[in-house]
């Protein structure tokens, strides 16, 4: 082979294996995450390790769930969040008499509902964001696509994005009511009875439509 042909075939052959062992790399450091419950402690594994979080006495687990980099686990005094990209534990306790009613887990993002609050766990930053609900307000659905999640109460829509800190919320006006939600990419297109509003995963706050 003539050495300028074997210098081209050698850088190729580098090339590739610099991309592999980069693709392997980032593999194994932001995988899929899975969770349980041993003895005393839940245990979450990833590709980057086992990372563990002992149960207080007395405290039961009620549920786990696991989806791409973010687990959930909701026990009896406390939500658990747990971020695959950090490979970290973060709480949210649970208050005295609050009870977990509905709960989504994506790859990146979770959100609960509970009769007292809304909470919601932010993988990427693996942050707990939290959200009274008003006297009577009652969360009517709950859904999570993509790296959004929505709350629909009796009075008002609520936005969680995976990149924006906090619940976004817009009030509904006097006598509207939500008629159509739809996912798109990463946003939830909204038609009610007076307007249809958008919210999306990289701006804050919610747009309405003209």
């Amino acid at each position: 082979m003539p050495p300028r042909r074997f210098a081209d075939v050698f850088l190729l052959m580098m090339g590739m294996l610099f991309f592999l062992g980069s693709w392997s790399y980032a593999q194994s450091r932001f995988t899929d995450v899975l969770v349980s419950v041993v003895k005393d402690k839940i245990v979450a594994v990833s590709g980057t390790g086992q990372s563990e979080i002992a149960l207080s006495v007395g405290e039961t687990v009620l549920s786990t769930k696991a989806q791409g980099l973010t687990a959930l686990v909701i026990t009896t005094t406390r939500l658990l969040g747990f971020s695959s990209t950090l490979h970290h534990w973060s709480e949210q306790p649970l208050d005295l008499e609050e009870h977990v009613t509905r709960s989504s887990v994506i790859r990146e993002l979770s959100i609960v509902a509970t009769d007292q609050h809304l909470y919601g766990f932010q993988a990427p930053q693996a942050h707990w964001s939290s959200d009274a609900l008003g006297v009577n307000e009652q969360v009517r659905e709950l859904r999570a696509d993509g790296h959004v999640a929505l709350a629909v109460t009796t009075v008002r829509l609520i936005g969680l994005s995976a990149f924006v800190n906090g619940f976004q919320t817009l009030e509904l006006q006097g006598d509207e009511q939500p008629q159509v939600v739809e996912h798109a990419g990463d946003a939830y297109l909204i038609r009610t009875t007076r307007r249809t509003v958008m919210f999306r995963s990289r701006v804050a706050g919610w747009t309405e439509m003209n």
